[in-house]
């Protein structure tokens, strides 16, 4: 019955064949030597099952001790002094001067070597890695590892490097792991006692055996940076790669801001990261139950092992925001009142109320925000969103779509520059945002014609991450013509005087920081993605802000004829969606931000902003 019903496991002549499911070896084997002991019968293994019972039972024996640990310190019995650790990273080479941790990070810092393999969900902006760096020269200086792996998305690599070159100075050899397979087998092969790692997450998946290997030549600390990204709850080619990984990692630790974007299941491969043989988690099945009937009692088993510092615990300075009221003129007011039209002519033809949501949706919500924005974004295919170019039987709105690009400048584009050059004027540098390709380019060439500054673009075409003159096959002068995000930033920043940044907040959502020079975000449009707009605020609005600079938060909003536009609406629901995440960022306890897995459901509205904007078309009160 064992076999047949547990493992799910087909009788031979000889024996089972048992599926793996997802499971390594060892589980099984694991799994299978533990139940015989339990019945009292005798299991001949060989050494290599000797082994793996031996490991498994020392890592059950771990996890004991790490749990009590960790309870203890969250009923407040710390057993690591501060002080204690915090001349063990000066005596290592932890520079202070550049690198002072604050009490929450050092906070953190005792908890994830109190517990051993931690996660930190801090909120985004809180310095993260510097405290995981921490926690790996406390390590180095206690000899317990020698190497450190950092999987994470390419554009957390330079952050890694900025802040141990900061930190530690020459105390960690940084690379980053990229190439072609021999290329980065050799580089797994030449990693050392004192090295930094850096590599994604599709790589560390593809180079998995070469890593394991690894981490059996070395004591390694993995730190997987940004792991909501790695939320799959069944299937996937990251989590299972990252977990048989893990499995060999002397010391594990994991980094999010955002650790339940969608909610409770998007914990189960982190925490199976932490301790992959699911002693956090249970089996799948299991964890599944526990999110939907006894989320809090699932939390109450998690949270010793997790480290988060809200938002209010950093002490910054609130942000400023403003409003700015932006008339649509001329033929682009035509345009909007023309496309707002056609939606409300598509409600009035349903019949049913859910019909009438329904062609709502059809309608693609985002056509609304491009005419109040831009309408020469109607006469382009926009890849991000999946809208084609748009058409129309009415000749007259054709018409006027085919010469908008041409004759007029966006009234919110115009807008937008004004208070570019004003900032500009003051020898300010200014992030300026929007969600749609067409209108950064164009307003990147209205800003360098009409205002004559630096103006740098990122966008999703812009190269992330890799610096190509880290590559061994690409030349000095290939390397020179080439820009990347992380130049192109580098640039924006350290550029003597005044500077804009024109960029679109999906690209430019995580592991980038502006706040060291720039304090000022225009927004020349948003969706009603909550969870992207707070991100882009973090790139100025975080940990290192200097003492005296004040963020400002500018957003446009359209009005036609005096009577307000979609951009009213999506300002509404925003504001409650932030009231709402902010709750949750700056709160300490940890919980589900709700976001919509498909990133075009976030941008174009929930159903509650899809009835808003219903009862808008009728003619009745939002």
């Amino acid at each position: 019955m064992f076999f047949r019903t547990i493992l799910g496991g087909v009788q031979t002549e000889d024996g089972w064949i048992c599926p793996r499911r997802g499971r390594s070896t060892s589980q099984i084997v694991v799994q299978i030597s533990t139940f015989l002991e339990r019945q009292g019968w005798k299991a001949h293994n060989d050494e290599r099952v000797n082994e793996l019972v031996g490991r498994a039972l020392e890592r059950r024996k771990s996890f004991t001790r790490s749990r009590e640990r960790a309870v203890a310190l969250r009923e407040g019995n710390q057993t690591i002094n501060p002080e204690d650790v915090s001349s063990q990273l000066r005596d290592f080479g932890w520079n202070e001067a550049e690198r002072e941790l604050k009490e929450y990070q050092l906070s953190g810092l005792a908890h994830a070597l109190t517990v051993v393999n931690a996660a930190n969900f801090s909120v985004p902006g809180s310095g993260k890695t510097a405290t995981a760096l921490s926690v790996a020269a406390v390590h180095l200086a206690s000899d317990t590892i020698d190497a450190i792996v950092v999987v994470g998305p390419l554009s957390s690599f330079r952050p890694w490097e900025k802040e141990a070159a900061a930190a530690l100075r020459d105390k960690l050899r940084v690379r980053r792991i990229r190439g072609d397979r021999d290329h980065r087998t050799r580089a797994y092969s030449e990693t050392k006692a004192g090295d930094l790692i850096l590599l994604g997450y599709a790589t560390a998946a593809t180079d998995r055996a070469e890593l394991i290997e690894m981490c059996q030549r070395l004591r390694v600390m993995l730190v997987v940076d940004e792991s909501h990204r790695v939320k799959r709850f069944r299937g996937g080619f990251w989590a299972p790669a990252l977990m048989e990984i893990a499995r060999s990692a002397r010391v594990r630790m994991i980094l999010s801001g955002t650790p339940m974007p969608q909610g409770g299941r998007d914990l189960y491969s982190q925490l199976n990261i932490l301790w992959p043989d699911r002693e956090l988690t249970g089996p799948p099945d299991d964890f599944a139950v526990r999110v939907s009937r006894d989320f809090d009692s699932l939390l109450g088993d998690v949270l010793p092992f997790v480290s988060r510092t809200p938002k209010e615990a950093l002490g910054l300075q609130p942000y400023e925001t403003f409003r700015h009221p932006v008339q649509l003129q001329g033929t682009e007011a035509e345009i909007y009142e023309l496309i707002e039209s056609n939606f409300r002519k598509k409600v009035e033809g349903a019949s049913a109320y859910r019909e009438k949501l329904e062609a709502l949706r059809r309608g693609r919500l985002i056509r609304l925000i491009q005419a109040a924005t831009n309408p020469d974004l109607l006469n382009h295919n926009d890849q991000h969103y999946g809208v084609p170019e748009f058409t129309s039987e009415s000749r007259t709105l054709m018409e006027r779509l085919a010469t908008f690009g041409r004759d007029e400048v966006p009234s919110k584009s115009q807008a937008g520059l004004e208070l570019v050059r004003s900032k500009v004027e003051d020898n300010r540098k200014v992030v300026v945002w929007s969600n749609f390709l067409t209108n950064l380019d164009q307003f990147t060439k209205l800003v360098r014609s009409e205002l004559g500054v630096p103006c740098f673009q990122i966008d999703g075409r812009v190269k992330v991450g890799d610096d190509p003159s880290d590559d061994k096959e690409t030349s000095k002068f290939e390397a020179a013509l080439t820009d990347t995000r992380e130049t192109l930033i580098e640039r924006f920043l350290t550029l003597p005087g005044a500077a804009v940044l024109v960029a679109n907040p999906a690209s430019c959502s995580e592991s980038i920081s502006l706040h060291t020079t720039c304090h000022t975000a225009i927004y020349l449009d948003r969706t009603y993605d909550a969870a992207l707009f707070l991100q882009s605020i973090d790139r100025v609005h975080r940990l290192g802000l200097p003492p005296d600079a004040q963020v400002e938060i500018h957003i446009l909003i359209a009005e036609h004829d005096g009577r307000p536009t979609i951009d009213e609406l999506v300002d509404m629901s925003l504001q409650q969606k932030e009231a709402r995440m902010l709750d949750l960022l700056e709160g300490a306890e940890l919980q589900p931000v709700g976001q919509p897995e498909d990133p075009l459901v976030a941008a174009e509205g929930d159903e509650e902003d899809l009835k808003t904007l219903l009862r808008f078309l009728l003619g009745e009160d939002p």
